[in-house]
């Protein structure tokens, strides 16, 4: 993808949310520059047995890193802060995760970076957000977004369990995207009113944003809420027939959503499930009746749903004019024709052997373009401070120094 192609980026960032950014706009074309210590690589590398063998990084960095270009540098040296800075010079956006304490120490707060560069965009991420009390502690996705965001408890079984471990990681992905797309309009504003931003996104800001509708329920009282939590018996026998989730026949599921004209959703249904007396039956013929009678509608339908199989189901529902969707497993996403169809997820290569991993949920001209690889710890050193103007003898010396890797 070349949609942000000419953009530099100076990417100070660990771990996967801010990361994410980044990767983000190299896959779109940006020139992202990812600055790790010569000694303290991104700990997302080494996470989980990760190692700095070529292609050994661990697969989530593989995924947020994609097509950066990576560059050692001690910036607690004064000569390391001094290279930063001249890559800083002619960039378009600085982009950090490190907490404000770490980049006052370090010299690479708003104020230092815009001294080198007036006109740059400065994009930081955070767990709380800029301001508050708690601004300048630090944040991860399965705390400050899965659960101090409210999405645990908004998501929580009737057991009280707040920690589904395959949730963690999804605030880090909707959180970088959110980011790039904010350092997008920021960028767009420069070039059309030559104002630069300071851009910030936080773990706690996106929770807020993606649980929206759990917030704005909470505001009103116990007998205003559109939905009230209960007991999952109890709560599917409210909810309409057609809203709901229905077993297979191999213990998978069927999930119904008709909200467009419902009527005709639902006689188009009973045609497709071999029951066309259902849409005459006065308990069911109108949306109000099925609401009424949801409870005997739901029985009639969990026996027509549990006589097949989910893939049998699929290929009779596939031209059904209701909204619908097998409950599928991430294995099935590979499989899904509209996965395929769109590229959702791709295949990069790397020494390993590569993997696949999902493209950002954004199309251009209906193209998504390919993944670019992660890069290898360093390897783009040379190459980065050689069109700077440093010579061989210079890198030499700043290796002897530990400046570099």
């Amino acid at each position: 993808m070349d949609v942000l192609a000419g953009i530099k980026v100076v990417d100070v960032t660990t771990w996967a949310f801010v990361p994410s950014a980044g990767g983000v706009m190299a896959h779109w074309g940006a020139d992202v520059i990812k600055v790790e210590g010569p000694t303290m690589p991104d700990p997302l590398r080494l996470l989980f047995g990760g190692t700095l063998e070529p292609g050994g990084a661990n697969n989530l960095f593989k995924h947020y890193s994609r097509g950066k270009r990576s560059v050692t540098l001690n910036l607690a040296s004064d000569e390391g802060r001094d290279i930063l800075y001249r890559l800083v010079a002619d960039a378009d956006v600085f982009l950090t995760s490190y907490l404000p304490d770490t980049r006052r120490k370090l010299k690479i707060d708003v104020d230092d970076i815009r001294k080198v560069n007036p006109d740059i965009i400065y994009a930081r991420g955070s767990g709380q957000g800029p301001r508050g009390p708690e601004s300048e502690r630090p944040g991860y996705d399965g705390i400050t977004w899965w659960c101090r965001g409210s999405l645990a408890q908004s998501t929580m079984d009737v057991s009280g369990a707040t920690w589904p471990t395959g949730m963690v990681g999804h605030g880090d992905g909707m959180s970088g995207m959110t980011l790039a797309g904010g350092i997008c309009a920021a960028l767009l504003r420069r070039a059309l009113t030559g104002v630069p931003s300071v851009v910030d996104g936080s773990l706690l800001g996106t929770a807020v944003w993606f649980n929206g509708p759990a917030l704005i329920n909470a505001q009103f009282g116990a007998t205003e809420r559109v939905h009230q939590p209960a007991e999952p018996p109890a709560e599917r026998a409210l909810a309409p027939a057609t809203m709901t989730q229905y077993q297979t026949k191999d213990h998978r599921f069927v999930s119904l959503l008709f909200l467009g004209d419902a009527d005709a959703d639902f006689a188009d249904l009973c045609q497709h499930i071999g029951r066309p007396e259902l849409a005459s039956d006065e308990r069911f013929a109108q949306a109000a009746q099925r609401v009424a009678n949801a409870p005997a509608l739901m029985a009639i339908l969990d026996k027509v749903f549990a006589s097949k199989t989910l893939e049998e189901w699929k290929r009779v529902l596939v031209t059904a004019r209701g909204a619908w969707s097998p409950v599928q497993t991430p294995e099935e996403i590979y499989e899904d024709p509209q996965t395929l169809a769109n590229g959702f997820l791709r295949h990069v290569d790397d020494p390993s052997g590569g993997l696949h991993v999902p493209i950002p949920p954004v199309l251009f001209d209906e193209e998504g373009g390919d993944p670019p690889p992660a890069p290898e710890f360093g390897a783009h050193t040379e190459e980065v401070l050689t069109g700077l103007g440093f010579t061989a003898a210079d890198l030499e010396r700043l290796r002897a120094a530990g400046v570099i890797a």
